[in-house]
């Protein structure tokens, strides 16, 4: 996959700069921002050691494919996806279940400002506009930890980012004038963005949200929480294996290609045990999360 995504990335650097026709341009955009996702799926099987076991192999792994390709701060996001993993749509301890701008579950909307009501009021209906300023918040946070203390390797993440940054300039100085060279970099940002988005959004929005005095067993925790979505290898590849949600928080050092394996296996224990086991195809995941959002917004 590593070796693809480099070979891809290069191909779609020369597109940009070789193809005069602005919608080429725009369609090597599109791309670009799709393989910034393709770099943070892969980081995120090195984050679990799907990949690597030891910690060295797993440090440079995550420093090249977050800080260097995608600009972001890698111990920022692993420790962040660590808690999401302890605790999955708990309703204060999940980070990936709190934004700024949405209510996530019904009583969340008695906790926002007053001024966020407008834009949670139509939130089902914007959600997609919302999800594109998503390269705005993962870098402005990943530069905030670089301020913070006890921040590990600052001084490399810094570095590692700056020649993110160095690269894309470089790119962008290459595309013919300024812009093309805006152009090029809203439209990637904005389709890794959304791309991010889409992929991530299926894997708990909408499922049980964890109460605060709420005790269960870790099996039912994990299962209950998640969502997979049902499909093909072109599915598998697009969502980076996370469309087996539930197997991939049962056990998270799996590696992706042997996610599809574990399903029946993990479908059959949860019938056998009088466990929920949601699935559903693309469509069906992206309804039950927009219904999802109209509840919410009404505070349901």
């Amino acid at each position: 996959m590593a070796v693809f995504n480099t070979v891809a990335v290069a191909g779609i650097v020369a597109l940009a700069i070789w193809s005069p026709h602005p919608s080429v341009l725009i369609l090597s955009a599109v791309l670009f921002g799709f393989m910034l996702t393709q770099h943070g799926m892969l980081g995120h099987d090195v984050a679990h050691r799907q990949v690597f076991r030891k910690g060295r192999p797993v440090t440079f792994s995550g420093w090249l494919l977050g800080n260097v390709l995608m600009g972001n701060s890698y111990s920022w996001w692993t420790r962040k996806h660590n808690i999401h993993h302890a605790n999955p749509n708990h309703i204060s301890e999940d980070p990936d279940a709190s934004y700024p701008m949405l209510a996530i579950f019904g009583e969340q909307k008695a906790q926002k400002s007053w001024y966020v009501m407008p834009v949670i009021a139509v939130q089902a209906y914007i959600y997609p506009l919302l999800v594109m300023f998503i390269f705005i918040t993962m870098r402005s946070a990943s530069i905030s930890t670089l301020f913070a203390q006890g921040t590990p390797m600052r001084i490399r993440q810094g570095l590692g980012m700056i020649a993110h940054w160095t690269l894309i300039a470089l790119l962008l100085t290459q595309l013919g004038g300024w812009p093309e060279a805006l152009a090029f970099f809203i439209v990637s940002q904005l389709a890794f963005s959304l791309y991010m988005g889409s992929v991530f959004a299926p894997n708990h929005k909408g499922m049980k949200m964890m109460a605060e005095d709420e005790e269960l067993d870790f099996i039912r925790t994990q299962v209950l929480t998640a969502r997979n979505v049902r499909g093909n290898w072109f599915v598998d590849y697009w969502y980076g294996g996370l469309n087996y949600q539930i197997e991939h928080h049962l056990f998270p050092t799996m590696p992706r290609n042997r996610l599809k394996d574990a399903k029946p296996i993990v479908e059959k224990f949860c019938v056998d045990h009088g466990i929920s086991y949601h699935e559903t195809s693309v469509g069906g995941s992206y309804k039950e999360i927009f219904q999802h959002l109209r509840r919410a917004s009404a505070g349901e």
